[in-house]
């Protein structure tokens, strides 16, 4: 055999192996596997879309292994007297697109088993093509040690999507364990891997979509764009926590509505009580900002030119700044008392103002009717330190967070609600006035007024603006085709990475082939559809891009095709470094504590 021969044998082998490779790839594209319905529970590469922790009961349980017969199951464990709860509770959550919106019925068959389970309740809704639940059905039951089947049938006339969400509640004091074996779907009596497994199709919009250019240096032509001209509250919700671009571009909108369309108040999603500092800074030019609040330079160089726009002007004609959100952490080392504290001891390092250490002190007890009656008794004397708007963002804060109860689940959970809480708080007493706008920025997640999916299950802030201010809620999205995020790592150590490519059938892509790098459309009926896009909060997660109607959950999109990396903002930052820096906190908050003791007692 000469060379040539053997060189073509070679290559026959070579692509019969690739062949039946690429032949094996392709049918490991079942729905078992890209949507993980045996609950492998590892990032493997067959699995697309994993199932979801619901962030809230993360810390509540202990993730495993069971072996049962030739296979192990994956576990969550909960043991009596674990710190944070009294028993298991977890949550796990999957959406699905169905094969095609022409299905009448499936039966949903759940298989597992467990030990001292209280109950296991599964959430079966039925999406639609505008995000919206056509029809909901949940299955509940308790398992044994027995592995066993549970099943529930669900109309799927005319849906698109399959939410299933996994909710579990232990005995009290017990231990116990929930084990996942597989997720069984039959859609008209057939399993759904029978099914191809669909993919959305590219966007074709018929005619050419209309845009604004945008220069983040100049002047951005807000009066030309009627969601934000014409409207009285903008949210501003990005898809991607932790990207530079997108925060220069809504610090730089913000700035420009503040300068020229009389927007009065500005709302971060940031906890309330620990916005104070934001505020005082922007509000009083004597004010000594404590610079390790911040964490990036854009946002102090923002916080700097809200204090120019402020400087020499009248009480009334000066914007505010605020955060919406609350100290949802309820524990020994944080709260909402604890930032609260934080804030009026660092103001009363000078004055020490017997009041204001007495409160102080107060504020560090746990039955937070201390700290409340208090204030509200010494408002007169406190009013030498806080200003009158501040002592009622305070009572306001304290009272809130009393109200979500010491449930962590539950205040997680709440979060939204009391965004809401929050906002319509700040805006009836800041910028109710109707030629008086109102910008908010925050997650996607939280400003669209149509699903929080796919983060913590629960009613959006901005459906409850929406149906609080109507029309006048103005809900936009800032998407981003290629840059780099800051966010958590599976360790909780803050990292910089890079953003996943968008693929074809995303909006990003549609996005990017116009040839500006940034600006502005509105979101017109063409894009009434589910397309894939991009959102990523807190964490960094394997898959980024998820089925989303648009059109219903947003007015218009500000896009950036991409962002310069090579001047990043922001620092990394390690767990244990960030351990650190707590339990100096803790330990500085301690020595305070001590110092304003002797001072009282000095009286």
């Amino acid at each position: 055999m000469n060379s040539i021969t053997k060189l073509h044998v070679l290559f026959f082998f070579v692509f019969i192996f690739y062949a039946v490779s690429c032949t094996a790839k392709l049918e490991k594209q079942t729905y078992t596997n890209v949507y993980d319905l045996h609950f492998a529970m590892r990032f493997d590469s067959a699995v697309v879309y994993p199932w979801r922790e619901n962030g809230a009961y993360s810390n509540y349980t202990i993730p495993a292994y069971i072996q049962d017969s030739n296979r192990n199951l994956f576990a969550k464990k909960y043991f009596k007297g674990f710190p944070f709860s009294k028993r298991l509770r977890s949550e796990y959550e999957q959406r699905i697109l169905l094969p095609n919106n022409n299905i009448k019925e499936a039966v949903i068959g759940f298989e597992g088993k467990g030990d001292n389970i209280k109950l296991v309740s599964i959430i079966l809704d039925a999406i639609g093509k505008q995000e919206n639940i056509l029809f909901s059905d949940t299955l509940r039951f308790r398992p044994d040690s027995i592995l066993s089947l549970f099943t529930q049938n669900i109309n799927l006339n005319n849906a698109e999507m399959l939410n299933v969400r996994i909710n579990v509640e232990g005995e009290i004091d017990k231990d116990a364990y929930i084990a996942f074996s597989r997720l069984d779907i039959l859609i008209d009596g057939k399993p759904i891997d029978e099914f191809p497994v669909r993919t959305l199709s590219p966007l074709i919009v018929d005619k050419k979509i209309n845009y604004t250019g945008i220069n983040v240096d100049r002047k951005i032509g807000l009066e030309q764009i009627n969601e934000i001209n014409d409207k009285k509250i903008i949210g501003l919700g990005e898809s991607v926590h932790g990207n530079d671009g997108i925060k220069n571009l809504a610090y730089q909108l913000i700035i420009q509505a503040v300068e020229r369309l009389n927007c009065k108040l500005v709302l971060q999603e940031m906890p309330l009580e620990q916005s104070f500092a934001y505020n005082r800074f922007i509000q009083d030019d004597n004010y000594e900002f404590d610079s390790s609040l911040v964490i990036n330079h854009a946002t102090i160089n923002f916080l700097k030119r809200l204090r120019s726009f402020n400087s020499g002007k009248t009480k009334d004609s000066k914007v505010k700044l605020y955060g919406m959100d609350y100290n949802s952490i309820l524990s020994s080392t944080q709260s909402s008392a604890m930032d609260i504290f934080d804030f009026i001891t660092g103001l009363n390092k000078k004055s020490q103002i017997p009041e204001v250490d007495q409160l102080s002190l107060l504020l560090m007890k746990k039955d937070r009717n201390c700290a409340i009656n208090f204030l509200d008794i010494h408002r007169d004397k406190i009013k030498k330190l806080l200003t009158a708007e501040e002592i009622e963002c305070i009572l306001h804060i304290l009272r809130v967070s009393k109200q979500a109860g010491d449930g962590g689940i539950e205040r997680f959970i709440r979060r939204d609600s009391i965004m809401f809480v929050n906002a319509r708080f700040l805006i009836d007493k800041f910028a109710k006035d109707e030629n008086v706008k109102t910008v908010i920025y925050g997650h996607a997640g939280h400003i669209n007024p149509i699903s929080s999916y796919p983060a913590v299950p629960c009613i959006p802030f901005g459906r409850y603006m929406r149906k609080a201010y109507g029309e006048s809620y103005s809900p936009l999205l800032f998407l981003i085709g290629s840059g780099e995020a800051m966010a958590y790592d599976e360790h909780y150590n803050r990292k910089d990475n890079w953003l996943s490519s968008p693929p074809e059938n995303s909006m990003e892509y549609f996005l990017s082939l116009i040839d500006d790098n940034v600006f502005y459309t509105p979101l017109t009926v063409d894009f009434n559809e589910l397309t894939l896009s991009r959102l990523q909060g807190s964490h960094h997660i394997p898959q980024e891009f998820y089925p989303f109607n648009l059109y219903q959950r947003f007015k218009g999109v500000f896009f950036i095709k991409s962002t310069d990396c090579t001047h990043k903002d922001e620092k990394e930052i390690s767990f244990e470094k960030a351990s650190d820096r707590l339990i100096m906190k803790i330990k500085q908050r301690q020595e305070k504590i001590k110092e304003i003791q002797k001072r009282i007692e000095n009286l």
